[in-house]
């Protein structure tokens, strides 16, 4: 049977292994290149060659324009429709509830690959009895054209699918607008392209790896199969490095290599600070060290500094969110006393600001430094524990380690490393998006993006840390209008601490743990 796989290409690898599990039929799926015209004419011409239209559901090919319009096409040419569900949180369209439809949301299982070939097996016998596939309903130009962009609004249809993680679309939308001519004195569609293709393409990853992941993870819950189960991780990780959220590495490090008691118990290490659930929120744990200053409008000189907990990524906009939409959260006056100034622009401003660039994973900005403290002092009480801003010795021992180099990975600037102005793209970008330009210590986005405030009002000091004081405070790290050169981690401002902007975050530290 000649079947036409439809998918957002977000799903492409299971894609891939759902056409190998049909490799007795005759299959064909679209290489998602998007490219205009000449794209739609190669589908219609292959939805029209197919007996059998495949029909692969996620949250994402269910509100696809272009997968929409080829289940429609297909539909309208009476193609037998196979629903496949391949994501469990999928909602599937009301017009395919009524089919049988297969459901590998689970893994290429026996029962749901039997019940997919079983289905097309069926349709098969009955085409074999008829002498056409169907295909005889009157179609019209419209249900044969492309599916429409809108040059004008493309840009913000594509920005607003990136800030929903719907990249797929914005994919779309970009390639199709680019075909037909957009142009902009402003705005470097390329740019843009580039980055809803990266946010794709590590979309892709993650939906691939914890496709996977699910599996080891079942087998690593059972301690029959748990050395199967780290066999199996060993061999994942070489092909999903840093994919590990349920820390299976470390059980399988642990089931290998037991400790041979002591007649002392060993002192008990710092636990990671507590993260309230919020998405993104990772710690990551800062050894003691020195951070060295020259030439930085200050005297030459070494600062030592304790270790402490730094978060993975700056504060994103889920994250804020949480502190917003708390019922004791930003709307109470108490996580604003800790100075009359900053009581007095709560006072003056009780409704949060709203930020330019929406998207969970992207970060909060728009917080002046006011703000930033609110939340920090709010988390603490959350988790009981001394959450707050970094000082600038910190922050840059974060961003830096013992390396001393002006940016997080060298001393040479690269421009895929970090979302700097010459990126183009004059908006931030998803918190997870640069994995190469981390620092030494893994910590993510410390040059580039937004600016991070800091807690000290003095450069390489101790002191300046008065909470109460209105003097200006340190911002770190530059932003995505920021040139590169200030994007270094030593450049820095001071600023007036009612200011916020675009371009202005922030993230957190922890100064103990519990033990």
């Amino acid at each position: 049977m000649r079947l036409f796989i439809s998918y957002a290409r977000v799903d492409k690898p299971y894609c891939i292994q759902i056409v190998d599990t049909l490799y007795v039929h005759d299959t064909w799926y679209d290489q998602r290149l998007h490219a205009g015209q000449d794209w739609w004419k190669e589908i219609t011409l292959r939805i029209e060659w197919c007996d059998g239209f495949v029909y692969l559901l996620s949250p994402e090919s269910v509100v696809s324009e272009y997968c929409i319009k080829e289940y429609e096409l297909a539909r309208s040419l009476n193609k037998h429709i196979f629903p496949v569900l391949i994501h469990k949180d999928t909602k599937v369209p009301k017009e395919l509830q009524d089919l049988q439809y297969a459901n590998l949301s689970d893994g290429l299982t026996g029962e749901a690959v039997t019940t997919l070939l079983n289905s097309i097996y069926i349709a098969e016998h009955n085409l074999s009895k008829s002498e056409n596939s169907g295909g005889n309903l009157h179609i019209t130009p419209e249900m044969l054209a492309p599916p429409s962009v809108n040059l004008d609004a493309a840009i913000s249809k594509a920005v607003m699918a990136m800030g929903s993680k719907q990249f797929d679309n914005a994919v779309f939308l970009l390639k199709q607008a680019k075909a037909q001519g957009f142009k902009s004195k402003f705005t470097d569609i390329d740019a843009v392209l580039r980055e809803a293709e990266a946010g794709l393409e590590r979309q892709t990853f993650l939906r691939e790896a914890n496709r996977e992941y699910q599996h080891i993870r079942a087998l690593m819950n059972y301690e029959g199969t748990r050395g199967l189960g780290c066999e199996a991780f060993k061999a994942f990780a070489k092909a999903f490095p840093n994919y590990d959220p349920d820390k299976l590495g470390e059980k399988c490090s642990q089931t290998k290599a037991q400790p041979a008691p002591t007649s002392k118990a060993a002192p008990p290490r710092a636990k990671p600070p507590g993260t309230l659930n919020m998405p993104l929120m990772e710690w990551i744990e800062i050894p003691a060290g020195r951070v060295s200053y020259s030439g930085d409008n200050v005297k030459t000189k070494i600062l030592g500094i304790d270790s402490f907990y730094i978060a993975k990524y700056p504060i994103t906009n889920a994250q804020y969110q949480v502190f917003i939409n708390h019922p004791n959260g930003y709307s109470n006056p108490k996580w604003w006393a800790f100075s009359e100034d900053a009581r007095k622009w709560f006072s003056e401003n009780p409704a949060p600001v709203t930020s330019t660039f929406p998207g969970d994973d992207l970060p909060r900005e728009r917080v002046n430094w006011y703000g930033a403290m609110a939340y920090c002092n709010w988390f603490s009480a959350q988790i009981s524990e001394e959450i707050t801003l970094p000082t600038d010795a910190q922050w840059r021992r974060a961003a830096q380690g013992d390396s001393n180099c002006l940016y997080p990975w060298g001393n040479t600037f690269d421009i895929k490393r970090a979302n700097t102005s010459e990126n183009g793209l004059k908006m931030t970008t998803l918190v997870t998006r640069y994995n190469e330009g981390v620092s030494p210590f893994g910590v993510f986005d410390m040059v580039g993006n937004v600016w991070e405030w800091c807690l000290n009002t003095k450069l390489g000091h101790r002191d300046g840390t008065d909470l109460t004081s209105d003097e200006k405070r340190i911002v770190h790290g530059g932003s995505h209008i920021s040139p590169a050169d200030r994007c270094t981690v030593p450049f820095n401002y001071v600023l007036n601490p009612l200011v916020y902007h675009t371009s202005i975050g922030f993230r957190v530290v922890c100064v103990t743990s519990q033990q």
